[in-house]
């Protein structure tokens, strides 16, 4: 690198600003750094630059300056800088830094997670043998742990920490693999990756600037007509080569001939790749607006006069499956635009998002982006770009899409607002409904909740008035919502002897609908064709080697597949734990599913949807166009298909184990229960036909089932809320969780009660606040990581802010963050495995 990567002290370099910058790193900053000569002047709050870290080169992001900075410490001098001008808005920096204080992340990792991947520049330590190593190898001289990083690297040659601690898994060692490299066995070298998005550029040419005379210089070319030619057609303006090509292939001799004499010049600059998105020309045809329903048209009032008053403002737009809320959104968007704002619209999954941006580029054009993760590397780059350019006024896509580099928001629209996937795993972990609530606040914009299964969250916030509640109660052109049926299958099976997956009701419903040539989805959450193998004789079920789970039979590929690691293994001959031979497969999954409905119904066309059918995003929209084009009969599924499509011609939903979400130990189960149901139910009856439900389940007494069967939302809110607020669970507090994770078993034990020592003697400083646990988790293994949970409660965000902030300060806290021991905090949990 240049000489500015030099370290300095502030006595030799006492002159600020200092650049404050933060990195994609669990480290509190931000870091201070000297700014060198050749970078004095270019630089901007929100601009990414290159800095050392510790042995690395980061990417960092620049987020403020300081006069001063701490006296005797080292100071390093950044090493380039990219953006010009800067990727991060003021805006952007002030959410991202709330984020990262409400969620208990650093601020690089929140800025981190509004930019699109494959900005990043980074570099690694890469370790290899020195000559003293291969010597002391070739003697024989390597024993006990070393000798894996020896004879790995002798192998390899050259590799990362990462490929390291891949390769070596539970024999990596941190220490020991610095302390080879302190004794001089080992040697490493930093390899810089720069820009891993594939940005595409293009080359332009025109006639030089100030060039007079353009008439006279073509006679004085007469001489050479292809120069001449060329000469003709760059009077018309600035050209890319890739254009000029198709208008004259042999262009090559004729330009250099005239870049020689100094008639043209050239620039090179970023193009914007064709978008899969993109309308073509002749397909964006203004659509005609379909006529309002009566609450249609009151709910729009509302929503339109909140966005008119620019004022923030939250609505909760409770509205029955098939209700026209897409339309609401249209009209309210539509407004937003004509007023010169931008709007953001989220969907939950990514297998929505095609057909919602069809319908929105009918609408709107191509003034959409779309974000999601189905997207490419370069295709996310080239949609965010479009955003920050201000070339497109819509972002839609999923959870991530709240960090749309929009300016002057109007209205965000967070659509399916109860689903779980809008609420982010892994650091920093934010849910993007409430993030959207922050980032609308400080725009003055309006915010749309709609579903038709509210979170019990915004239920409540909506029934003390904190949400402006708003109901479409009627389905579009009054059509009846799903008559639903809920099938006991203890009695289909000890009154009728029907031991197979199918009610007789159900069974004979299918065949009605396939005589009519209607369309039929059948709705199971759960993959696999059977989902644990069992020993006959002792009752052993097969367990995933790496995860605390049971292995799930996938009978088209005949292997047992864990669902949490990826473990695959081969169907047994025996029981590994008796030596019995007789095995059973019990229970089922979509594979199964699929498998029984083809012998029960052969003649039909059957079409499954699931995570192991879709590996990319022309699946879901294949099956969009064969369900269209009545080329799909009978469509089978996960929550895939239970969730916003809308497809006239399906008749009936067939909802398989409907009660299995109630078997899951969460206090969210039975609203994850009641909501799936609702929704799959949903798809059933949004054309002319009236649609019919048949939900079979193995405990049909369970409430969810008589509130969904009456299209009784309120109703169930009722009991869930008093069950909650009896408990102690949110929406009547808040929680924040936290997660212990390491490889070995005793010490994520020891961790765990350590960490939950210091909330203990912590908590009574707090009224109001408790904690549940620690304790092993749910799922106590997963891809060989033992795991323990513990839950932290309080009457708001504010105390528990304040007991978190308490406790990191804590000596006893920092010493723990030491050990080899992974800490993560999730701030409203919503998975709690």
């Amino acid at each position: 690198m240049n000489e500015s990567s030099k370290k300095t002290t502030q006595k030799e370099n006492p002159i600020g600003p200092f650049a404050e910058v933060v990195f994609n790193l669990p480290l509190d900053g931000p870091f201070s750094y000297a700014v060198p000569e050749h970078l004095k002047g270019r630089l901007e709050i929100g601009a990414r630059v290159f800095a050392s870290f510790g042995p690395r080169r980061l990417t960092g992001y620049l987020v403020g300056w300081a006069k001063t900075c701490d006296p005797g410490i080292t100071i390093k001098s950044l090493e380039d800088a990219f953006d010009e001008p800067p990727v991060l808005s003021a805006e952007t920096l002030k959410f991202t830094r709330w984020m990262a204080e409400y969620y208990q992340c650093s601020w690089g990792e929140a800025i981190a997670s509004a930019l699109p991947s494959g900005l990043d520049e980074r570099s690694e330590e890469l370790y290899s043998l020195t000559e003293q190593g291969k010597s002391i190898l070739e003697k024989g001289e390597v024993k006990g742990a070393s000798l894996s990083f020896f004879e790995l690297l002798r192998e390899k040659g050259t590799l990362s920490r990462k490929q390291l601690q891949t390769a070596l898994k539970r024999k990596f060692n941190g220490v020991l693999l610095s302390k080879l490299k302190f004794e001089g066995s080992l040697e490493s070298s930093l390899k810089i990756t720069r820009n891993a998005v594939d940005v595409r550029t293009e080359t332009f040419v025109r006639l030089r600037a100030g060039a007079e005379g353009a008439e006279e210089m073509l006679t004085v070319l007469a001489r050479s007509p292809r120069q001449q030619a060329l000469y003709r057609i760059l009077m018309e303006g600035e050209i890319s080569i890739s254009d000029l090509k198709l208008r004259d292939p042999r262009y090559g001799p004729a330009l250099g001939q005239l870049k020689t004499k100094d008639l043209v010049e050239s620039r090179t600059a970023r193009v914007r790749r064709k978008s899969p998105w993109d309308f073509q020309a002749d397909a964006s045809k203004p659509e005609a607006l379909p006529e309002l329903m009566p609450e249609q048209k009151t709910v729009c009032t509302a929503l339109i006069e909140s966005i008119e008053a620019e004022k923030f403002q939250t609505f909760l737009l409770f509205g029955v499956t098939g209700s026209g809320k897409t339309e609401v959104y249209l009209r309210c968007i539509q407004r937003v635009l004509d007023m010169g704002k931008s709007a953001i619209l989220l969907v939950p999954e990514i297998s929505l998002t095609p057909q919602t941006a069809d319908r929105f580029r009918k609408r709107f054009g191509n003034r959409i982006a779309v974000l999601h993760s189905g997207l490419t590397r370069t295709e996310r780059y080239e949609e965010w770009r479009k955003i920050l350019a201000g070339e497109v006024t819509i972002a839609l896509g999923a959870r991530s899409s709240i960090f749309a580099p929009m300016k002057n928001i109007g209205v965000i629209i967070v659509d399916e607002e109860h689903d779980s996937s809008y609420k982010q795993e892994s650091t920093p972990r934010y849910h993007a409904r409430d993030a959207a609530l922050m980032r609308a606040r400080e725009q003055n914009a309006t915010v749309i909740l709609g579903t038709a299964t509210p979170s019990l969250e915004s239920w409540k916030n909506a029934q003390s008035g904190k949400y402006r509640l708003l109901k479409l109660t009627r389905r579009v052109n009054d059509r009846p919502l799903p008559w639903m049926q809920i099938v006991d299958m203890n009695k289909e099976r000890e009154e009728r002897k029907n031991f197979g997956i199918f009610s007789f009701a159900l069974k004979q419903a299918i065949s009605d609908r396939l005589e009519r040539s209607e369309q039929v989805f059948l709705f199971l959450n759960r993959r696999g064709t059977a989902n644990y193998i069992q020993c006959k004789d002792c009752g052993f079920a097969f367990e995933c080697k790496q995860c605390s789970v049971t292995l799930t039979w996938h009978g088209l590929s005949n292997i047992m597949l864990c669902h949490y690691c990826n473990q695959k293994s081969r169907i047994p001959t025996e029981c590994s734990d008796c030596g019995g031979e007789a095995l059973r497969f019990k229970g089922y999954g979509t594979q199964k599913l699929e498998e029984e409905t083809i012998k029960l119904f052969p003649q039909a066309r059957v079409f499954r949807l699931d995570r192991d059918t879709a590996k990319n995003r022309q699946v879901f929209e294949t099956m969009r166009d064969r369900l269209n084009a009545q080329e799909i009969d009978i469509l089978i599924g996960t929550q895939m298909i239970a969730k916003g499509h809308d497809f006239p011609n399906v008749t009936l939903v067939g909802a398989m184990l409907a009660d299995l979400p109630l078997n899951i130990p969460d206090f969210r189960s039975g609203e994850r229960a009641y909501q799936l149901l609702t929704q799959a139910a949903g798809r059933a009856g949004r054309g002319e036909t009236p649609g019919w439900v048949i939900a079979q389940a193995n405990r049909p007494d369970h409430y969810i089932f008589e509130c969904a069967r009456n299209h009784d939302y309120e109703a169930y809110a009722e009991k869930e809320l008093s069950l909650r607020s009896q408990l102690r669970y949110p929406p009547f507090v808040r929680a924040v969780g936290w997660e212990i994770e390491s490889d070995d078993e005793a010490r994520v034990q020891k961790s765990a009660r350590r960490l939950g020592a210091i909330f203990a003697r912590l908590i009574p400083q707090f009224p109001g606040t408790d904690m549940l646990g620690p304790a092993p988790a749910v799922l106590s293994k997963i891809e060989n990581k033992y795991r323990w949970r513990l839950l932290l409660r309080a009457p708001n965000s504010q105390t528990l802010s304040a007991l978190l902030r308490l406790a990191r300060k804590s000596e006893d806290f920092q010493n723990l963050l030491k050990t080899s021991t992974r800490f993560s905090v999730d701030v409203d949990p919503v998975n709690l495995l």
